[in-house]
């Protein structure tokens, strides 16, 4: 009986180690991605905002300045309009999906995908003079929040 109990606080403490090593590695991927994004938008006057979620529309971290926007909501629709918009491409066979560019009477949105990144940036209505160096600003924040 007693090797039995040991057995499971043995498992037990296992499986809190393997939560807090995942939980540690989420805090610390977290970490790079504010810092990213923070870096570019401090870089990029023109860029008003940055949401970035998994793959799942989960929010992984958004700023904003304007206090209005609903990350949530963004980051599902993101994830929506990224996927339709690759199967449209597929569909077509031009092949595979680099970015989604909105435009709209006040500004831009522009999104980019990875398998396990979406990053969703919204810029303002100055924001079409400059938006080649946005994407190109956003495309290099992605590829820095996916490299090990």
């Amino acid at each position: 009986m007693v090797e039995d109990i040991n057995k499971t606080v043995v498992r037990q403490v296992g499986a809190v180690r393997k939560d807090m090593a995942r939980r540690t590695v989420n805090m610390v991927d977290k970490a790079k991605i504010e810092k990213i994004v923070a870096d570019v938008m401090a870089a990029n006057a023109d860029i008003q905002g940055i949401v970035v979620c998994d793959a799942k529309g989960n929010v992984i971290f958004g700023h904003t300045i304007t206090g209005d926007v609903k990350h949530a909501e963004v980051a599902k629709l993101a994830v929506k309009i990224a996927a339709n918009s690759a199967q449209l491409v597929s569909g077509l066979d031009q092949g595979g999906l680099k970015e989604v560019t909105i435009a709209s009477e006040k500004g831009l949105v522009v999104i980019l995908g990875d398998v396990e990144l979406v990053l969703a940036g919204i810029a303002g209505e100055t924001a079409r003079e400059a938006m080649g160096l946005i994407r190109i600003a956003l495309r290099r924040a992605l590829l820095n929040m996916v490299a090990d």
